[in-house]
């Protein structure tokens, strides 16, 4: 990895750390190139680029404020790692079981009936859907990240908004089928059930049974 990426995804890590005065300015260029062991012109060229992306703006006289700390840094961050090839797809679905299981088990003991409402609304168009579009698709989305919502944990929900855009990528990877997979399958209306009736135990399964099946359709479209 260059000198400029490592300082880039320094600062990103200090952003997500909330490591800036409360003015929202990161420290100076010097006290950057201290931290980070680099000239001056690495830091300025990594800042560079994480001004393009939105992230820190140049104040003239003032220093480098923070323009957004939330989910669009991880998500950067997320997409580079993958987008580099320091991980993969299964890895995404590794970390969809650890968070997704748990989420489903707070789920079915602090589900809100508008939560409860919302996920069962996004399931009768996958289960009335005849094929899989981008409405499907969007519908799937939707429901897993109103399982997270439904934990009542923020964080959780706020990492599984991290990397939205990666999750839809995974939904239509493993859903490219002649036939409506939910129709035939089940997967979500298990989890929906599960939750409903507060068995946080059959919710943990029952997302485990639609992480096992998401694999393998991904290893059969794009690994084998």
């Amino acid at each position: 990895m260059k000198l400029v990426e490592k300082v880039q995804l320094g600062i990103e890590e200090m952003i997500l750390n909330k490591e800036y005065d409360e003015s929202r300015y990161l420290p100076s260029e010097g006290d950057l190139c201290v931290k980070f062991d680099v000239s001056r012109a690495t830091v300025r060229e990594a800042v560079r680029s994480l001004e393009v992306r939105g992230f820190v703006k140049r104040m003239h006289g003032k220093g480098i404020v923070v323009v957004d700390n939330s989910v669009k840094v991880l998500t950067r961050s997320l997409s580079d790692v993958i987008s580099r090839g320091e991980s993969s797809v299964l890895d995404l679905i590794e970390v969809r079981n650890i968070i997704e299981v748990e989420a489903a088990r707070l789920a079915a003991e602090r589900a809100l009936a508008e939560d409860l409402a919302q996920m069962e609304g996004y399931l009768e168009h996958m289960e009335t859907a005849l094929v899989m579009d981008e409405s499907y698709y969007t519908n799937d989305l939707n429901f897993h990240l109103i399982m997270a919502k439904a934990s009542g944990n923020p964080l959780l929900y706020s990492i599984m908004k991290s990397f939205e855009p990666l999750l839809r990528d995974v939904v239509i990877v493993s859903s490219q089928e002649d036939f409506c997979i939910e129709r035939q399958y089940g997967y979500h209306r298990a989890i929906f059930e599960a939750i409903r009736a507060g068995k946080g135990e059959e919710a943990m399964t029952a997302v485990k049974r639609h992480m096992k099946a998401t694999s393998d359709n991904v290893h059969m479209r794009i690994l084998s």
